[in-house]
């Protein structure tokens, strides 16, 4: 029995010796490896051993927790200490390079299309919430500004062309430091609804509508025969055929084209003297335009009214209140067609 138990004494005294002696690891990495001033770094604990932790950063900064993340606002090179269980004999240090954080031009996609929306935004850190400027480079015979300016943190607008490259420039100051950049972007075509027009004289043009955004005006190559004249004096709307010489507010008018607005329930009428709108029963008639006009168009899809007289051809949200009012802020010129008057009109996907 004496023998079994000093065996066993033998055996722990020996285990216990082999743990003293096993050596541990005490040691971190960090990502990114060559972080920028202002981007968060990750710092792992590969130690495998300790139950407390101190961080020092070498900029004042420190943390207790086991794998923390730390923030350097400038440049420069640091030396990070991780220290294990409060002993000099378990601690492990690097040095580690933080670059200079130059800003950048930011964009949401860099798929840039020819009269789409887009946005510059100045992307850059600032810690010390020292005064920025910016000056911005953009090509303006190219680029509408439509929010912002060229001396704002971001700048919104659309290009008017495609096929073309063109670049986008930012000079900005952060305090005392001036940095500039630049991006090359490649304008691409973009498809849209298009309004074609035939003019008196003859001959077909394009122009395409973004978002209430009009293209300039292109010659079109196309069959005139697919636009079809506005000259209906009978209209049908939800079921019910309405004539426009059984409403008493047209009695002894002569209506030289009508569209239906079948959603609000309202009829457009070019008479002699311009352009009007009709409830569809007939009881109100208010003049929108009071220049003779060639012919009108109802966009029930994208609920605009399109017409042409001699000085162009306008647009203006259909009318949606009983009384038809009308607003001159409401109405805008489409294109300018230099006295010649346009006939006829569609919109074709």
């Amino acid at each position: 029995m004496r023998k079994i138990l000093y065996i066993l004494c033998s055996l722990s005294v020996v285990a216990a010796m082999a743990v003293s002696c096993q050596k541990h690891t005490y040691d971190f990495n960090y990502s990114p490896l060559s972080p920028k001033a202002g981007e968060k770094v990750s710092f792992t604990n590969q130690s495998d051993a300790g139950e407390n932790w101190v961080w020092k950063f070498g900029d004042g900064g420190y943390s207790t927790l086991k794998s923390p993340s730390h923030i350097f606002t400038e440049a420069g090179t640091y030396t990070v200490e991780l220290m294990v269980d409060s002993s000099k004999q378990k601690k492990m240090t690097h040095n580690i390079t933080v670059l200079d954080s130059i800003p950048t031009i930011y964009l949401v996609s860099d798929t840039i299309r020819q009269y789409a929306p887009v946005t510059f935004k100045a992307s850059y850190y600032n810690p010390t919430k020292a005064e920025v400027s910016h000056i911005w480079t953009l090509d303006e015979s190219l680029f509408v500004i439509t929010d912002g300016s060229l001396l704002s943190d971001s700048v919104t607008g659309y290009f008017t062309d495609f096929g073309k490259t063109t670049e986008v420039g930012l000079l900005i100051a952060v305090g005392s430091k001036v940095t500039e950049t630049s991006r090359t972007l490649t304008l691409l075509d973009n498809t849209a609804p298009t309004l074609l027009m035939e003019v008196q004289l003859g001959g077909l043009w394009r122009q395409r509508i973004y978002n209430g955004i009009y293209e300039t005006p292109k010659p079109f190559d196309g069959d005139p025969t697919l636009i079809d004249r506005a000259n209906d004096t009978v209209a049908t709307l939800n079921g019910v055929t309405y004539s426009i010489y059984d409403m008493p507010v047209l009695q002894d008018k002569d209506v030289n084209a009508l569209q239906v607005d079948a959603i609000n329930r309202k009829l457009y009428l070019i008479l002699d003297d311009g352009l009007y709108v009709a409830n569809a029963n007939g009881d109100a008639l208010t003049c929108i335009s009071p220049i003779p006009c060639g012919t009108l168009l109802v966009d029930a899809e994208r609920n605009t009214l399109y017409w042409s007289d001699a000085a162009g051809v306008w647009s203006m949200p259909l009318v949606t209140h009983p009384q038809n009012v009308i607003s001159d802020q409401l109405i805008n010129r489409v294109r300018q067609v230099n006295d010649l008057l346009v006939t006829r009109m569609i919109i074709t996907d």
